[in-house]
């Protein structure tokens, strides 16, 4: 760009790079559901990945149209945290995600598909805590005006649980909702599922939570994921419940999403709806998300399993 001074253009090539993303394939479920699987550039080191995003139709009208959309955004390809339930941590870590790589998959589901979207959730493959600084910076772009000018709750950010990042995160008063992945409020049977557990426990997370909700004066969500006969049980919901006491929180139940490589499975449709009235009796906020993308391996826990039904 010679029209620009020769200074700018060296100041722009020292801080800045034009790249893309290859779509590897594009897959859409019966519900309308799509999910991306992307082809990473070389990062500095030369090492190529690919990673996962999902656009997630919401909302369904009288005509059978979505009202609107939610972008399902990844943060590193692969995970470290290694979640027993989950596929993304199933093989090799790769690296974290760029703040511009994180950002693009939005911008290309927008153009491949042609819609606006007014929800992100990053929830997809890996944890945002473990890339701090660069999912950071790609909230606040999404959050910016003359970005993507999307209001705070309307972004939600999703965490396992690392207190010393969640501690930085409010202090650095990220511009968005806060959801947490529990999935048990018995230390045991966490710490099977979440081996961060560990090091993270359980009465040490609820202490930042509440910091969290006591200085923003938002809710937060709690996910659960139902598995059958580990934390599906009537003694499960009464440990939830009492984990949740003086909590500002809402619980979202989440259907177990199978992965055929991994040694669980969903609880009964009578022993779901069992365990949410008994949440509900209990006094607790509780939402039973929707499936969305199981069919093409897309619903939550499913990203970076591999299938066949590709276009």
């Amino acid at each position: 760009m010679t029209d620009l001074s020769k200074s700018l253009r060296e100041d722009l090539a020292a801080k800045a790079t034009l790249s893309t993303f290859k779509l590897h394939t594009k897959q859409v479920s019966q519900d309308g559901t799509t999910k991306y699987l992307w082809e990473l550039n070389p990062d500095v080191t030369g090492q190529t990945a690919q990673v996962e995003s999902v656009l997630i139709p919401m909302a369904i009208d009288e005509e059978g149209e979505p009202g609107h959309y939610t972008a399902c955004l990844s943060t590193q390809a692969g995970c470290r945290m290694k979640c027993t339930f989950c596929a993304t941590g199933v093989p090799k870590f790769q690296r974290n995600l760029t703040t511009a790589e994180i950002v693009s998959q939005i911008l290309f589901m927008e153009q491949d598909s042609g819609t606006r979207f007014t929800n992100v959730v990053i929830m997809g493959m890996g944890e945002p805590m473990d890339n701090y600084d660069y999912t950071q910076k790609a909230m606040r772009i999404l959050h910016d005006p003359e970005g993507f000018n999307l209001g705070r709750r309307r972004m939600t950010v999703s965490t396992s649980g690392l207190i010393e990042h969640m501690n930085k995160f409010i202090k650095d008063d990220w511009p968005v909702s806060l959801a947490v992945s529990l999935h048990s409020a018995d230390p045991e049977i966490r710490s099977q599922l979440m081996p961060i557990n560990r090091s993270n426990p359980l009465d040490q997370l609820r202490k930042t939570m509440k910091d969290f909700t006591y200085k923003r004066r938002l809710p937060i969500t709690l996910e659960y994921i139902l598995l059958k006969d580990v934390n599906d049980s009537p003694e499960d919901a009464r440990k939830l419940a009492a984990y949740c006491k003086d909590l500002l929180c809402k619980v979202n139940l989440i259907r177990y999403n199978p992965v055929p490589t991994l040694p669980y499975d969903s609880p009964s449709e009578e022993r779901v709806m069992a365990f949410r009235e008994d949440l509900k009796n209990r006094g607790l906020r509780v939402f039973l998300r929707e499936r969305k993308g199981v069919d093409i391996a897309a619903a939550c826990g499913q990203l970076g399993f591999k299938n066949d039904k590709s276009t």
